[in-house]
C-alpha cells in the first residue's frame, strides 16, 4: 500500500477513530460545492466515496489532494502554535516520521493547556455560615477539545469543565452535590489569588437564583483568616427572592425594606465578627458599628411594620411637611406643647426653612390645625403671640389648651397625624408614658384610633387664643 493511504489510515483511525463523517469533513474543499449541480447531501457522498478509495486502494497523494489541502480543515490541525501537517508530509516518503508528530498530536489534545497553578477555588456556604474549600486535582481534555476537571470537595471527586477565553477571561462549572455552579474570573497573572463571581441556584431550592463572589488561588488559603471572610461572607451574594411571586399576579410586588432587612441582618453578623476578631480595643469602630446596629433595628421594624423612635424631631418633621406636600388636599391635626425651645422660636436657618415650608402648606390644598399646649393661661408666654399671628396670617387653624386640664386623660401632649384611610395614614408622637424623651412613629390602626380620640378629647377643651394674656 503507498504510503499517502498509509497516513490516511492513521489519521481516520487514531484521530477520528474511523468515523467516516467526521473524517470527511476534514478532507473536504467547500470551494468546490456548486449548489446548481447537487445538494450539499450528494456533494458530501460523492467525497466520502472518493476518502474511501484512497484509504483502500493504496494510491500516491494525487493532484486533486494538493490543489486542495489549503483548503482542508485538517491543515488548520495544530500543535501549540506549528501546524500539525503540510502538504509535503503527504507527499514525502516519511511515514515513521509522520506517525510520531501524530501521536504527538494525540498526546497533545489530552492534554489540559491552562494555567494550571491555580488550583483552589473558595466560596461561602450560607448554610453552614463557612468558606467551603474546592480543590482542582486533574485537568483532561475531551474527545471535544473540552478542558474537564475533577473537584475534591469534603473528601468526594465532583466534575467539571474548565475554559479560558480571549482577554483572560476564565469560566470553570462545577456540579456539586446536584447543584451546578458557573464561575466567572479574570486572571491578572500576577496575583496569587483572583476573585470572581459564581452563579447558581439556592441549596434548599432550585427555583432561586443566586449569584456570590469566589476566589481562585494558586496556594490554599486559610479560610478564617478575616480578609477572606469579609470577601467571601453571605453579605457577597444576591438571591432573585422575586422569582418565588404568584404568577397569577399582574406585577412583581416587593417591599424594599421587607427584601433588604434581611441584607442589613447579614452586615450586622459580618461585622461583629469582624469587631470580636480585630477591633476589640478601637472605640472608633466599635461606636460604629453600634450605631449601624441601630439602624439594622429600624429597618427591621419597618420590615415589620411596627412602631420606631424618631430621635430628631426636627429632621421629622420637616419631613412630615414634605409628606404632606405631596400628598396634598389633606387635613394634618398637630398638638404641641409651646415652651422655650419650640419649633416656631428657633432662629437658626434650618429651623427657618421648616417654618416657611410649614406656613406654605395651604398652598397645597393642605388644612392645618395646631392646637398649642400652654401651662395656663395667667402665666405669660414669650413669642407665642407673634407665633399665632403669623400661623392665622397663614390660614392656619390654631387654638390653645392648658396642660392640667387633659394631661391626665391622654396619651401624648405632643402629637402630628394625617386620616386618609389608607396605608399612608400615620402618628407621630412623644409619648407621656414613654420614659425615651424622644418621638415615635405609628401606623397600626389600634394606636392611630387611640390618638385620633385623644385628639377629640383635646380639640374639645381648647379654646381659641384671643383672650391670652402676654
Amino acid at each position: 500500500m503507498e504510503e499517502f493511504s498509509q497516513k490516511l489510515q492513521l489519521i481516520y483511525t487514531k484521530i477520528f477513530d474511523e468515523d467516516i463523517d467526521k473524517f470527511t469533513e476534514s478532507f473536504i474543499d467547500y470551494s468546490k460545492f456548486k449548489r446548481e449541480k447537487n445538494t450539499k447531501e450528494e456533494f458530501l457522498n460523492n467525497r466520502k466515496i472518493v476518502l474511501r478509495r484512497w484509504l483502500l486502494k493504496g494510491i500516491s497523494c494525487t493532484s486533486d489532494f494538493q490543489k486542495s489541502f489549503k483548503n482542508y480543515k485538517i491543515s488548520h490541525y495544530k500543535i501549540g502554535v506549528e501546524p500539525l501537517f503540510r502538504l509535503e508530509d503527504f507527499k514525502n516518503g516519511n511515514r515513521a516520521y509522520f506517525e510520531k508528530r501524530l501521536n504527538s498530536y494525540m498526546e497533545y489534545t489530552q492534554r489540559a493547556y491552562v494555567n494550571s497553578d491555580y488550583r483552589y477555588i473558595y466560596k461561602f456556604n450560607e448554610l453552614l455560615e463557612k468558606i467551603d474549600t474546592y480543590e482542582i486535582t486533574a485537568w483532561k481534555k475531551s474527545k471535544e477539545e473540552e478542558i474537564v476537571i475533577d473537584i475534591e470537595y469534603n473528601h468526594n471527586i465532583y466534575k467539571g469543565t474548565f475554559a479560558s477565553h480571549d482577554e483572560n477571561s476564565i469560566f470553570i462549572m462545577m456540579n456539586i452535590d446536584n447543584i451546578t455552579h458557573y464561575l466567572l474570573f479574570h486572571d491578572n497573572n500576577d496575583s496569587n489569588y483572583i476573585v470572581g463571581t459564581s452563579m447558581g441556584y439556592l441549596p434548599t431550592d432550585t427555583k432561586v437564583p443566586k449569584s456570590q463572589k469566589v476566589i481562585f488561588s494558586k496556594q490554599r488559603l486559610d479560610s478564617k483568616d478575616i480578609k477572606y471572610q469579609f470577601i467571601l461572607n453571605e453579605v457577597e451574594s444576591i438571591s432573585a427572592i422575586e422569582n418565588r411571586f404568584n404568577p397569577n399576579m399582574q406585577e412583581i410586588k416587593i417591599n424594599p425594606f421587607v427584601k433588604y432587612h434581611n441584607h442589613f441582618k447579614k452586615y450586622h453578623r459580618l461585622f461583629s465578627r469582624i469587631l470580636s476578631s480585630k477591633f476589640q480595643q478601637s472605640l472608633y469602630y466599635r461606636l460604629a458599628f453600634r450605631e449601624f446596629y441601630a439602624f439594622k433595628r429600624l429597618f427591621e421594624k419597618v420590615s415589620r411594620g411596627e412602631s420606631y423612635f424618631v430621635f430628631n424631631y426636627d429632621r421629622a418633621f420637616f419631613q412630615l411637611i414634605k409628606t404632606v406636600e405631596n400628598i396634598q388636599n389633606t387635613p394634618l391635626y398637630i398638638v404641641m406643647e409651646f415652651n422655650h425651645n419650640n419649633i416656631f422660636l428657633e432662629l437658626n436657618c434650618k429651623a427657618k426653612e421648616i417654618q416657611n415650608r410649614f406656613f406654605e402648606l395651604s398652598s397645597f390644598g393642605v388644612e392645618t390645625t395646631v392646637i398649642f399646649v400652654i401651662d395656663s393661661i395667667d402665666k405669660s408666654h414669650i413669642g407665642l403671640e407673634k407665633v399665632l399671628e403669623k400661623m392665622k396670617k397663614h390660614s392656619i387653624n390654631v387654638r390653645l389648651i392648658e396642660k392640667e386640664s387633659i394631661v391626665h386623660e391622654v396619651n401624648s401632649l405632643d402629637f402630628m397625624f394625617i386620616h386618609i384611610g389608607d396605608e399612608r395614614d400615620f402618628v407621630l408622637a412623644d409619648p407621656l408614658r414613654d420614659s425615651k424623651d424622644v418621638f415615635k412613629l405609628f401606623i397600626d390602626e389600634v394606636t392611630m384610633d387611640e390618638y385620633r380620640i385623644d385628639y377629640g378629647k383635646i380639640l374639645d377643651n381648647s379654646f381659641k387664643g384671643d383672650n391670652l394674656c402676654i
